[in-house]
């Protein structure tokens, strides 16, 4: 037989065989065609290729039938009868291409061997040959890795095969599968199934993982476990693949570290193969499970004083769907970080913060109608999905927008009011909060929403900057936003929006200026048809020269001008107003002075309780934007390649939440 000579070619073909669904039937598969000649090569399918379907379906017909009964077998070279039984032979065969044991197939059905009356050419023949028959031929102890389709002993025969197809099994029964062993990028490696049912086969470039189901799993989530035994200091390849080598979600982190670490990745649901790519490292684990806890808060007829109070501590997640390109293009790791898994929310959760703030830039997403990219939407869907899942209350904003210095910002609050160009903003504003907001219509009241971040006039930061036209007319602009924002989220009218709490800014989120709106009567909060539902966002970041400024000082003084006293004064001020007060981010960027920092986080935590014990509703979000170091300019505390607490991230969040790492 022919089929020997073809393991070469099929060991390329097989690296690059795609498989992303399970139980599909009535797929056309390859095979098709007119072919003959005993031990003729008709097609190659994988066990990933055909996992989840029970037989194949496979209809042929005779255009000629052997002259003179009988054929040379061409391994052997024994001169053989023509038997029609074999008209078409399944091979199964195993992971070192070993076996090739058959299941036949002829006029009268599988492997018989009752006499054949004709065949009658011209006529069409089908037969559905269960994929579990042709497996359990295989007479070696090693896992299948696949059966070849080719002619039988039929000497001379012509056959035309009409159509092949799977027949679809029952649901694939899903479950977690743990694998491990010791693999290494270029020299290669052996992985073993420990726990539940798969396909594992090892290459110098890859682990190929198959035959796995997460069919019915909320979120099927991977981990891979690897060692660094040096660190690579430079960005290398830790991802998963398809079997046609795209990623399921591109990953090259920087590794300067050395130890033993776990990469997360969540994966479709109707991926049942996937090939793990990891270097310069050793992989010793890979676990397929569905991460999903159901620990949501389920929150309902609470004001938003209840619930603003109820958000402190919180964890502002910046660097993430905030992030965009220098195209104007929204993109979740443009800025460095890998993209959000619920295990980051649950490190989250588990060091303390009640409640995670999520920005989003949308940006060249939305078009000019305020119209959201499906995709993008469904995106930010999932994350939010994963977020609530562990138990965290989750505020939604709209980052980058009208933030200055963006690429591809389209809130502009330095136009007139009332200018037509002014309204067209006002209109895609308002029909993007909609689409938003119908999207989470029916989610309860654990979901908050912002309406935008840090709008401001170019290069005015302080009172000093205006003159009085300047900052009324950015004040009606800001209250206009603010307004469709809050008529948009209402007008879904579904209970869960009529109720849910919602977060306006004042300018630039900046204490003193909003401060100063409210007092001279040109800045009010929005019209509410629901009552007890809104609250005032702020930031807090004085004074810049420490917090944000990386050329500026990296010393603080609690006693000093904006040591804490200045801190509880601020918040009291707009605290004044009787609204809610929502601090959406806070901190310090990190200049190899995280003792001070650790100072600045704890006072001006302590400044919160203090103003709350007065019977305000203040709550407030560290702003952490991943990026981690002593040294780094960044403010990140948890290590989002691994999901893990840093050393500079332990001191930082026991300020916080009390929470010893």
């Amino acid at each position: 037989m022919k089929y020997r000579k073809l393991m070469a070619s099929f060991a390329a073909m097989a690296m690059t065989a795609t498989a992303l669904t399970s139980a599909m039937s009535a797929l056309a598969l390859n095979g098709t065609g007119t072919y003959s000649g005993s031990g003729t090569y008709i097609a190659t399918y994988t066990t990933p290729e055909y996992f989840g379907n029970a037989a194949f379906k496979v209809s042929y017909k005779y255009d000629s039938l052997d002259e003179d009964g009988t054929y040379e077998d061409n391994e052997t070279g024994e001169e053989k009868e023509v038997d029609y039984n074999d008209t078409l032979e399944f091979l199964v065969f195993d992971s070192v291409w070993d076996g090739w044991d058959k299941t036949t197939v002829g006029p009268n059905g599988i492997d018989s061997t009752e006499p054949v009356t004709g065949p009658v050419i011209g006529e069409t023949y089908t037969a559905e040959v269960p994929i579990a028959t042709i497996e359990e031929k295989l007479g070696t102890e090693n896992p299948v890795q696949g059966i070849n389709l080719q002619l039988g002993g039929i000497g001379d025969t012509e056959v035309t095969i009409e159509s092949i197809e799977y027949v679809a099994g029952g649901p694939v029964e899903a479950g977690e599968v743990t694998i491990t062993g010791d693999w290494v990028k270029g020299t290669g490696g052996t992985m073993t199934v420990e726990d539940g049912t798969a396909y594992v086969l090892t290459n110098e470039w890859n682990i190929q993982v198959s035959n796995f189901s997460t069919v019915g799993f909320v979120n099927p989530t991977v981990d891979v476990t690897v060692t660094y035994d040096t660190a690579p200091n430079d960005f290398v390849q830790a991802e998963l693949q398809t079997m046609d080598g795209t990623p399921i979600v591109a990953n090259y982190p920087d590794v300067d570290v050395t130890g033993t670490y776990t990469y997360t990745t969540e994966i479709p649901s109707d991926v049942n193969a996937f090939m793990a790519c990891y270097d310069q490292c050793t992989v010793t684990e890979i676990h397929i499970y569905d991460n999903h806890e159901g620990n949501a808060l389920n929150v309902s007829n609470q004001t938003a004083s209840v619930i603003n109070s109820a958000l402190q501590p919180g964890f502002a997640l910046g660097g993430a769907l905030d992030a965009s390109d220098d195209n104007g293009d929204a993109s979740e790791t443009a800025w460095g970080n890998p993209v959000v898994t619920e295990v980051l929310f649950q490190k989250i959760k588990s060091e303390g913060f009640n409640s995670v703030r999520i920005p989003i830039s949308y940006l060249s997403a939305i078009d000019a109608n305020g119209d959201i990219d499906d995709a993008y939407i469904s995106r930010i869907q999932a994350v939010v999905d994963r977020a609530l899942d562990t138990g965290l209350y989750v505020i939604i904003s709209m980052a980058n927008d009208g933030s200055e210095g963006v690429t591809g910002k389209w809130i502009d609050i330095s136009l007139p009011n009332g200018s037509a160009e002014f309204n067209a903003i006002v209109a895609k504003f308002s029909a993007a909060w909609t689409e938003i907001a119908k999207t989470f219509a029916n989610y309860n009241e654990a979901l908050l929403f912002e309406d935008m971040n840090e709008v401001m006039l170019s290069g005015k930061y302080s009172l000093g900057d205006f003159t009085g036209d300047e900052l009324e007319n950015a004040f009606s602009n800001i209250m206009d936003l603010n307004q469709a924002f809050v008529d948009a989220v209402r007008g879904t009218g579904t209970d869960s929006n009529v109720d849910r709490c919602l977060i306006v800014p004042g300018y630039n989120t900046d204490i003193d200026i909003t401060a100063y709106g409210f007092d001279q009567g040109i800045f009010y909060m929005s019209d509410d048809s629901s009552e007890d539902r809104l609250s005032i966002r702020v930031g807090y970041f004085d004074p810049y020269d420490f917090t944000l400024n990386e050329n500026g000082t990296n010393t603080w003084d609690i006693y000093g001008q904006y040591g804490k006293s200045y801190m509880v004064s601020q918040l009291t001020k707009i605290a004044g107003y009787d609204y809610p007060v929502y601090i959406g981010e806070y901190g310090a960027i990190f200049k190899n002075d995280i003792p001070e920092i650790v100072e600045y986080v704890g006072a001006f935590n302590q400044a919160i309780s203090q103003v709350a014990a007065t019977g305000k509703s203040i709550s407030a979000a560290y702003w952490d934007n991943g990026v981690i170091g002593a040294d780094a300019k960044g403010s990140g505390l948890i290590d989002r390649r691994f999901n893990i607490v840093t050393p500079t991230g332990a001191a930082i969040i026991y300020v916080i939440t009390g929470k010893v790492v």
